[in-house]
């Protein structure tokens, strides 16, 4: 689509104005920098003469622009009428038909449908259909008869199991179309017992799967499958008794089509069953028959709980599941959580000594894998002992900081904040609730009346009684937890005055009900309206024996007071990933990318190599035809003329006029390592810019692209004078953790209402007029907020666009950005790792946290959750003016984590089905927690307004709600504990000291989890590692698998080994003194002995070990 286009689009679609305005704002703005970066590009001053990502509005443009075919229109009319997985294979058999390639021969017909097929069920954002799919090709069966091969490659994980498996159906489905054979598996070679030995090699040798699955399904589904599948090599680990093989033209592992048969064909074959119907194939029947696959676990184990027992060394666990005293689950969703983002009172940050904060990964058991984590101040917040054995509950975040040195025991973690759309989405099972204020507000309601929440224990007592409904969560403690003989303990005091007193036995059981008291000379104290709570329940009319009712039903009849359970269930909770944010950085990091070869040293220095006599590089053959210089530039650097790229023949060494060479018809070669006037370029690049190179300014050891394309020294220079990096697409990134926002204040984000409303923020959430910093307001669908370190990077990256289109481009400065305010505005674009579309969004604010804060919707078009995993942030000049594909390896996968394509607009309807499953309403209805009480599953539960229904509506762009406020975003410290200490003895001292504090947590059990999962699997890996250790040259950098005999690198210099002993040994006085301290069992002792005594065998005795720090 051109820019008229996108007008003309949004004129027809229903949607708000003020979002048909904002819409055209963003897509204007993009046109506007695309036509400046091409002007900037025409005057041909680098390597590339035109602006390489391409501008794509919605699936259909982002299809047909991917693989260069004219099918946008006739693939948005199929989208309207038939849906995505329909018009994938409608659209499949037109291309194969020959509808769009009416040149092409039959097998380039065939390649070209199974890809845009799957390009359409991946909705054209990630390299699966151009590089996960590495040929489809037709082969002959034994008798002759032609049949569908497809080979798979690595990067079609970034597909996704299911859609991998797809083009399984799809290469099928083209494969009728065509007229071709079936597969006849086994027909030459034993092909399913291949298959076989070569996944569990890979499962041995290079990583686990997703799930675990059975031979006997194996040789299921490739005796069945009516399309081979066949694969690239990906890791260097051979077969034993099935090499070659007449069809599969490698005896090494094939990672992609193993994952596709096992992640995809086997671990999703139920899914898979329903998109055969939907296809209307048949011959699939088999797959119903499968045994089907486990997630990967020993014993077949709950995969949450083998989770919830990967401990690593530093990250703390912070609640075991089912535990009381651990994080109860709380239904809802604030404005900062929900799509896999959960939510945590922010005094837990506090007093845990920032183990977590905004944006830090969590592993959880439900409702799903993982998760990142918000703080929301409305929820129930810790319950403390502290060290003089008062137990007190914590009421905000300075009550916290006030408490934190005094803390002797958490006892009651509180609650944690989890989204239906989250059990939605994992379709998990749905855990009754406890009893909380959204449900205590609906049953007074439903009792007719509209008061808010009690503001004493009287008045609650008042309110249950005079209206029958249940005691306010407030007062009620864990009455459901606490068995009949500890009820009775409770009912004979010490004394029963004003203060209620106990004796010491009871305060366990005071403890577990989490009710505040004092530690009194005899025993704990109970007073205020703690006191008054328990002589309304149980010590004014006693609870009678009765073993046959539940503790709250008894004190409910005796009292006249109605108890709900306060439990629910415990989540268990271990960190993960710390949150991110930080510059992508090439390794080493680089400054420009201009080969040095071996004369740079370890970092590249440019400046080394310049000043060594002969200099050589392997780059591209471009020279000026007038004065005869090697340029980098399209436009010579010495006259200005254009240059041109010799080639010569591979084979017999001529000049090659064209691609191929006239007389052997072999390709021209446009690379060759001649002698490079590096120093004199360099002195010309430092006089046109005004910016002198210091040491080491940073290049490349080698060009990664089959032409060897480097990248104009201008722009190196520039970016070293403002501390910047590039990434290997020419572009300088920040990456942060992903995290979701619907709604945001201006204090939050740090910029002026005024602002915001020159931005089209004219009214708070309310319709009033936006005008205070406190005002709630909507998140538009691609406005971001940043964080502060990443802001401050793109400030310099503007400094740099500008410096680089004034002097290398000689054209007019764009950003102009002299400090973070005036980076409001601009738009940049986030990618993913796995995909190749960078999408378009606006920066609005900052924060200090390691986040960027987007709508789902945005992150979805990036296809990302918020589970911990972090994306890049680009300037959008940057990405069209700076990024090229011939920087890129042309090697597969070479082209992912590249704004291949620039996506302008971020459309609902387009995003993924887990954007979609977002909750929208103010309050959770009656029928969820009812739902909820039956353990329904989440995708039986119709009563709670989602996005999805939304969909194709105006109401799908805004008027989004949340149940739970929040009156900050962030606490005290923008980074956890792990990314801020220093040592690992620090970060595992922090992790066991959390263990000891936590009642939720055992530490004996975390630091035998630690020892198990951690600690010797690294020493063992590292003594294996050891042996097969490589030797490093201390000058040049270059690697030996061997020593030469020589005993010297090929420069002169020394050998250095990689792997030393004490690399090996570097957890073990550690895990001998855990294994000492701490019950972890005569198994987990012996283990480490016996890695102690195995070091020494290989190493020698040791002098003694080292002191630890900690040891001190």
């Amino acid at each position: 689509m051109s820019g008229g286009d996108v007008e003309e689009y949004l004129r027809g679609a229903d949607m708000p104005e003020e979002y048909r305005r904002y819409y055209s704002s963003l897509s204007g703005g993009t046109y506007d920098i695309f036509e400046k970066a091409a002007s900037a590009k025409s005057n041909l001053a680098d390597s590339s003469g035109m602006v390489e990502p391409k501008i794509a509005v919605d699936l259909s443009d982002r299809v047909a622009k991917m693989h260069d075919l004219d099918i946008a229109g006739p693939l948005r009319e199929l989208l309207a009428t038939k849906g995505k997985e329909l018009a994938a294979l409608m659209l499949a058999k037109e291309i194969m038909d020959g509808k769009y390639l009416p040149e092409a021969d039959i097998e380039k017909r065939i390649d070209s449908a199974v890809r845009v097929g799957l390009a359409v069920v991946t909705e054209g954002v990630t390299i699966a259909p151009l590089q996960g799919i590495a040929d489809v090709i037709t082969k002959k069966n034994k008798d002759g008869s032609e049949y569908l091969s497809v080979s798979i490659a690595g990067p079609m994980r970034s597909a996704g199991g299911t859609e991998s498996a797809v083009t399984m159906l799809i290469a099928d489905y083209v494969r009728r179309q065509a007229g071709l054979a079936e597969y006849q598996a086994d027909s030459l070679d034993d092909e399913t017992g291949r298959f076989i030995e070569e996944l569990r090699i890979y499962e041995r040798e290079v990583g686990s799967f997703q799930f675990h699955v059975l031979d006997e399904d194996i040789r299921a589904v490739i005796s069945h499958l009516p399309v081979e599948l066949d694969g690239v090599d990906t890791d260097p680990y051979e077969v034993v008794n099935h090499k070659g093989m007449s069809r599969i033209q490698t005896d090494r592992v094939r990672g992609g089509a193993l994952r596709v048969l096992n992640d995809g064909l086997i671990g999703r074959s139920k899914k898979l069953l329903k998109r055969i119907e939907l296809y209307g194939l048949d011959g699939w029947e088999w797959l119903a028959e499968l045994k089907g696959a486990v997630q990967t676990g020993e014993n077949k184990e709950d995969a949450a709980a083998k989770r919830m027992r990967e401990v690593i060394t530093g990250r703390s666990v912070l609640s075991m599941p089912n535990r009381l005293g651990g994080f109860r689950l709380r239904y809802g969703r604030a404005c900062n959580t929900g799509y896999t983002s959960v939510g945590f009172h922010p005094a837990v940050a506090e007093i845990l000594d920032h183990t977590i904060a905004v944006g830090t990964q969590v592993k959880i058991d439900i409702p799903g894998k993982g998760a990142t984590v918000a703080f929301v101040d409305t929820i129930e917040a810790p319950t403390v002992r502290l060290a003089g054995g008062d137990v007190v509950k914590i009421r905000d975040v300075a009550h916290g900081i006030e408490l934190k040195g005094s803390i002797e025991r958490i006892l009651h973690l509180g609650d944690m904040l989890i989204s239906f759309g989250d059990f939605l989405e994992n379709n998990a099972q749905l855990v009754p609730s406890g009893y909380v204020e959204e449900i205590w507000k609906m049953d007074m309601e439903a009792a007719g009346a509209a008061q808010g929440s009690p503001s004493s224990a009287d008045e609650a007592v008042r309110i249950s009684r005079e209206l029958g409904v249940p005691l306010h969560p407030r007062y009620l403690y864990y009455w459901d937890q606490i068995s009949h003989e500890e009820l009775a303990m409770l009912l004979s005091p010490l004394d029963k005055g004003d203060a209620i007193s106990y004796p010491a036995a009871c305060k366990p059981v005071l403890e577990k009900l989490g009710v505040p008291h004092k530690a009194g000379p005899e025993g704990p104290v109970l007073e205020g309206d703690e006191a008054r709570i328990f002589r309304e329940l149980i010590l004014d009319n006693p609870p009678g024996p009765d073993a046959s009712a539940p503790v709250p039903e008894l004190i409910s009849r005796s009292s006249g007071i109605t108890i709900r359970d306060k439990f629910s269930t415990s989540i268990g909770v271990r960190i993960g990933r710390p949150e991110k944010a930080a510059p992508r950085q090439m390794r080493p990091p680089t400054h420009c990318l201009f080969p040095v070869g071996g004369t740079g040293g370890p970092t590249n220095n440019l400046l080394k190599s310049a000043a060594r006599p002969g200099f050589s590089a392997d780059i591209l053959s471009r020279r000026c035809p007038g004065c005869g210089e090697p340029s980098i530039s399209i436009r010579c650097w010495a006259c200005g003329e254009r240059t041109a790229v010799e080639r010569t023949c591979m084979q017999c060494g001529t000049d090659v006029d064209g691609e191929e060479c006239e007389r052997c018809g072999r390709p021209g070669l446009a690379h060759s390592r001649v002698e490079f006037p590096l120093k004199k370029m360099l002195v010309s690049a430092q006089e046109k810019t005004g910016v002198r190179a210091h040491d080491p300014l940073k290049g490349v050891k080698e060009l990664a692209h089959q032409d060897r394309i480097a990248e104009p020294l201008e722009k190196g220079l520039i970016r070293q004078s403002r501390s910047l990096t590039v990434f290997k697409d020419g572009t300088v990134r920040f990456d942060a953790t992903n995290s979701p926002m619907t709604h945001f204040k201006p204090s939050w984000i740090g910029t002026s209402a005024e602002k915001l409303r020159e931005l089209g923020y004219e009214t708070d959430v309310d319709g009033k007029k936006l005008e205070g910093p406190d005002q709630l307001v909507e998140l538009r669908m691609q406005d971001i907020v940043i964080p502060l370190e990443g802001a401050k990077y793109l400030v310099s990256a503007c400094g740099y666009i500008d410096a680089e289109l004034d002097k290398l481009y000689g054209a007019p400065p764009f950003y102009k950005v002299p400090d973070l305010g005036g980076l409001i505005g601009h738009l940049v674009v986030g990618l993913a790792p796995h995909t190749s579309v960078g999408v378009a969004a606006r920066i609005i604010g900052y924060t200090e946290t390691h986040v960027c804060f987007g709508t789902p919707n945005w992150h979805s078009a990036k296809r990302r959750d918020a589970d911990g995993d972090a994306d890049s942030i680009i300037l959008l000049m940057d990405a069209l003016l700076n990024f090229s594909r011939h920087y890129l390896s042309d090697r597969i996968g070479g082209l992912m984590d590249a704004p291949l394509l620039i996506q302008p607009l971020v459309l609902p309807h387009e995003s993924q089905s887990q954007a979609h499953n977002i909750e929208v309403v103010k309050r959770l209805p009656p029928g969820f927690y009812e739902a909820a009480a039956a353990r329904k599953k989440a995708s039986e539960v119709g009563c709670v307004e989602i996005v999805k229904s939304r969909l194709e509506t105006a109401g799908q762009f805004g008027g989004y709600h949340f149940t739970h406020g929040t009156s900050s975003l962030t606490t005290s410290r923008p980074r956890s504990a792990y990314s801020t200490l220093g040592s690992m003895l620090d970060k595992l001292d922090l992790q066991i000291r959390n263990a000891n504090l936590i009642a939720a947590v055992d530490a004996a059990e975390i630091i035998s989890n630690v020892i198990s999962t951690h600690l010797v699997p690294d020493i063992m890996g590292n003594l294996r590692a050891y042996a097969r250790q490589n030797f490093r040259c201390t000058a040049c950098g270059k690697s030996y698998r061997r020593i030469p005999l020589a005993q010297r690198c090929s420069c002169g210099n020394g050998l250095i080994q990689t792997i030393t002993r004490a690399s090996v040994e570097k957890y073990l006085k550690l895990a001998k003194r855990l294994v000492n301290e701490y019950d972890v069992g005569a198994y987990q002792r012996g283990r480490i002995h016996a890695l102690s005594d195995e070091i020494e065998l290989v190493f020698g005795k040791g002098g003694g070990d080292q002191a630890l720090l900690t040891d001190f």
